[in-house]
Order: structure tokens, then sequence, then C-alpha cells
């Protein structure tokens, strides 16, 4: 992006180098190369509140992501489908976007406190074939509207179930890096 802000990676697998891990690699590795700076998560090793009434002042161990995302041109959320959704760990982590958004959210023109022209990226990978699931970005967009994400991209992989099944599917491999590319250069 032309102002060259960085990206923040949160990983919601709870599996170490799983299929959702190798896809956020990918785009972590263009970032570092592009020598942008990069904060980036696995969910799995953080101990954090996932939602509730929390004081404005609490801090956990997903705060500083959090204060990353400020900062950022690029959101990435790498997952996999765990019954039909984003994992338990990334839907925490995600409804801790809510803090993002002013207290008249529901009538504000502007209901987020983030500044404009952020990107999201939803790396998905799921065991069922392309029929199953869709766009979950869809899904979300409400609250994506709201929060202000107007760029968004999903990057999908289907039939991938063991953790090296995403090493038999190049072009969505492939994808990523394109994608990473694009968002980190442009």
């Amino acid at each position: 992006m032309s102002d060259h802000k960085g990206v923040v990676i949160l990983r919601g697998s709870p599996r170490a180098g799983g299929n959702s891990d190798q896809m956020a690699d990918r785009f972590a590795n263009i970032v570092k190369g592009a020598g942008r700076p990069l904060h980036d998560d696995a969910l799995r090793d953080l101990n954090f509140v996932p939602f509730g009434e929390l004081p404005t002042d609490h801090r956990d161990d997903l705060s500083s992501a959090l204060a990353a995302i400020y900062d950022a041109n690029v959101v990435v959320l790498s997952t996999p489908i765990y019954f039909c959704n984003i994992s338990g760990l990334l839907k925490g982590a995600f409804d801790r976007f809510f803090g993002y958004l002013k207290s008249d959210y529901l009538t504000n023109p502007q209901p987020t406190k983030l500044p404009a022209g952020k990107h999201l990226v939803l790396l998905q990978v799921q065991g069922e074939p392309a029929e199953r699931y869709g766009d979950l970005l869809a899904q979300y967009g409400p609250a994506l509207d709201k929060l202000g994400f107007k760029g968004r991209h999903l990057v999908r992989a289907c039939g991938v179930r063991d953790s090296e099944d995403i090493q038999s599917h190049p072009d969505v491999l492939q994808a990523v890096e394109k994608l990473a590319t694009r968002l980190i250069t442009s």
C-alpha cells in the first residue's frame, strides 16, 4: 500500500503447522520479504478473554494484536472450518473487534474507530468440498461493514484435512502469494 503500513495475522487453528498455518506462512513470507511490519499471532498460544463486558483498560495476550490492527493496512485471519464456521479461537478474537466500534455504532454513519482503507483477508481451509460453507466473509459482512473493512479477500482451500494436504493445492498457495504481493505492493 502506498503508505507501507503493516500487516496483522491472527492464526485461528488449534493445530500448529496445519493447513491454515501453512497458508498464513506464505502470506507472512511475502510481508517479511517486502520489509513491512508484521504482527503475527497464533491464537492457540495466547491467553485471552473472547468477549464480554470488558473494562476499557482490559489487557491480555490479545491486546497487542488488537492495538496493531489500528496501524495495519491488512488484517489476515487464517482458520480451518470447524462445525460449519471459523474456529472458536478465531471467533473469540473476532468478537473482540466489537471494541473498534463507537458506542453509538447503531446510529452513527461512521460507526468505526478504525482508520479507513483497511483490507481483511480470510484464509479458509476445509475438509469438505467447495459446495459447503461458501464465502464466510459474506456471513460476517454486516459486522465488517460497520468496522469499515471495504477491501475483503477470500482464499479458500477445499478438501484438505491432514496437515500436509494443502501442499497438493499449489494453485491455492500461489493465490495466497499473489494476493499478499498485490496488497503489500499496491
